[in-house]
Formats: structure tokens, C-alpha cells, sequence
């Protein structure tokens, strides 16, 4: 059988002998049940990730390797229960440089600067005069903006690739101001669009700091012993405290929707949401990383048939959708 040199994760069939680049998302050393030592791997590009094992020299690569190095494989993909595995004949780590990163990055397929712009236009439509500062003087902020610009949502489970948190926060205040504008034709301003958008824009923000994404996507130090929610709130002080006469309510039903968008105080949540706008953040949040992580399953399920692979996560399968996900264009439009 003949080797096929520098593959991409979703290239990767039964049965080939491969050699190629790869990042290293996660490093195990275990022991068999001999008592003999192996790696358990997952090695990841930015079509997606693969389980691998190394059976031979598993102490000595466990020394010389590392999470989130870059290392050149040789190896053969088996099945195991249902799913690819590699299993690794032999690994190096490769010398900084030697692979542009952004073949083992996964990235929004949209215009991330157009989005940031879409954001911004969109913020500019508010009414209050606080609100709307406070939006702005974040998003003229050049340092979170390079941060937004590339920053996932997630570690993993829903859009956890570069621009995905920009790309779910403006989904998220794109359905929230469809949803204040409809509920204002039977409701009149008692929900408010200004405290909902805001709720939009800053209850994922606080990513920026509790994630790193230079490589893989891992917590930050701060992010684990603080957390995004904390750390959104502390934004919204940051940037409040800049603006003469920033109304204190205004501050509190802010930071309220920050705190209470996991919606269940076991989901992570210190509040369970209070007021009306805080509770549609909170379900339109869940609805959006709810689809993108439904469709990322169906589009990496390789099960035949019209139905995926039963999901651990959902506790069932998805019917596959007649049509695929168009993922095209510059930036989904206004």
C-alpha cells in the first residue's frame, strides 16, 4: 500500500498509511492492561480531529511531546467501534515555522471584519444614549477587537474555531432584535431592545480573556479561576465608569443578563435570570450554540444512511437534512 504524505484530518480513510502534520490537542500517557505505557492522542487541523494511539516508545515521546506542539506523524487509520483511529508508527515534533498555522486551525467560513462592521452598525441603532456608548466604546476598543476577531466560542461543542465567538454573538443579537421588534408590536417598549442587544453583545464577551486561541483552545489561568461571566461583567464596569452619568440601573440589568444567560444555577449560572430580556438572552444563546453544534455533528457524522450516529452529548441521532448548510458568501447578510 502506498503512503499518502500530508493528508488532512477529514482525508483520512480506513486503511491508509499516511505521513503528515498535525497539532497535538491532547496528550495521555496510559498503561494497558499489562501494565505496558501508550499515548491516547487527539490530533487536530483545521478540517477537524482524530483519536490516535502510540503503542511503541510511548515514555519517551510522552518527554519530547507536548499539548499543543506541532509534530509530523506516520501512521495507518484503523476503525474502532464506529470511528477513525490512527494508530501512530512514528512521531517528531517539527521546528516552529515549518507550517503556516492556519492548517491546523479551523476558522469561521465569514468575513470577520464585515461581521465586526455588521455588529457595529447594528449598535448604532439604539436608542438609549448610555446604552448605545457603552456598545460603541467596546467595539471602538482595538485591543478586544483583535481579541473578537479571532477568539472561538467555545473550547469545543458549539462554533469553537477562530471568529466563532464573533460569528454566534452577532447570530445571537441579529435573533434578539428580530425578537424585540416583534414582541414590540404586542407589547409596546415593555421589552426593551436596548437592554436585550446589550445582553447580546456582552454575555460571551468575557471569552475573549478566559480563553487562549494562539493554537489550540485552551483556559486561561483566569479563566479557570474566574470564568467569562465574571469577567463580562467586569467589561461592562470597565467601559461604564468611563461614561459621566452612566446610569446605575442601567449597569445592574446589564450585568443581570451576563449573569444569568446559562439560564440554571447548575449550568453554571449565579442567577437564574430576573427579568424578561435576561431569560430571552438566555434562550436565544442556548438556541444558537444549540444549531451550529447539531449541524457540526451532522457535517462530521460519516454513518450511511439518512440518520447520524446516536450523539452522546444529545443522547440521540439527528435526521440528516435533505439539503447541505450553505456556507457561502462574504458575511451572512443584514
Amino acid at each position: 500500500m502506498s503512503t499518502t504524505y500530508s493528508p488532512l484530518v477529514q482525508e483520512l480513510k480506513e486503511k491508509m498509511e499516511f505521513e503528515g502534520p498535525f497539532l497535538v490537542k491532547v496528550l495521555l500517557l496510559h498503561l494497558d492492561k499489562n501494565g505496558k505505557p501508550y499515548l491516547n492522542l487527539v490530533l487536530v487541523d483545521k478540517t477537524g480531529e482524530v483519536e490516535a494511539r502510540a503503542w511503541e516508545n510511548a515514555n519517551r515521546l510522552a518527554e519530547q511531546v507536548k499539548p499543543q506542539d506541532i509534530v509530523r506523524v506516520s501512521g495507518k487509520v484503523n476503525l474502532f467501534q464506529g470511528k477513525r483511529q490512527v494508530i501512530v508508527d512514528a512521531m517528531e515534533r517539527v521546528p516552529e515555522g515549518t507550517y503556516p498555522l492556519d492548517r491546523f486551525q479551523s476558522s469561521t467560513v465569514f468575513d470577520v471584519q464585515k461581521m465586526y462592521a455588521d455588529m457595529t452598525q447594528l449598535f448604532e441603532t439604539l436608542e438609549d444614549p448610555f446604552a448605545k456608548k457603552l456598545a460603541l466604546s467596546v467595539l471602538a476598543d482595538a485591543d478586544i477587537k483583535k481579541k473578537v476577531l479571532r477568539a472561538p466560542a467555545a473550547k469545543s461543542v458549539h462554533h469553537a474555531y477562530v471568529g466563532g465567538l464573533l460569528e454566534h454573538t452577532l447570530s445571537v443579537c441579529r435573533v434578539l432584535d428580530f425578537l424585540a421588534v416583534h414582541y414590540r408590536r404586542y407589547y409596546g417598549k415593555a421589552v426593551s431592545r436596548d437592554l436585550m442587544l446589550l445582553g447580546g453583545l456582552f454575555h460571551d464577551i468575557g471569552k475573549i480573556y478566559e480563553l487562549q486561541f494562539d493554537r489550540a483552545t485552551e483556559y486561561t489561568n483566569a479563566g479557570k479561576l474566574v470564568g467569562h461571566l465574571v469577567m463580562g461583567c467586569e467589561l461592562i464596569d470597565r467601559f461604564a465608569n468611563k461614561i459621566e452619568g452612566f446610569p446605575e440601573n442601567l449597569r445592574l440589568l446589564a450585568k443581570h443578563q451576563v449573569l444569568a444567560h446559562h439560564g440554571k444555577l447548575e449550568y453554571g449560572s449565579p442567577k437564574l435570570p430576573h427579568t424578561l430580556e435576561a431569560l430571552l438572552v438566555h434562550y436565544v444563546d442556548d438556541l444558537d450554540s444549540k444549531v451550529n453544534s447539531i449541524l457540526g455533528i451532522i457535517a462530521a457524522d460519516t454513518t450511511p444512511g439518512e440518520w447520524t450516529a446516536n450523539s452522546r452529548m444529545y443522547e440521540r441521532p439527528f435526521m440528516k437534512p435533505t439539503d447541505k448548510p450553505q456556507m457561502q458568501g462574504p458575511s451572512p447578510g443584514l
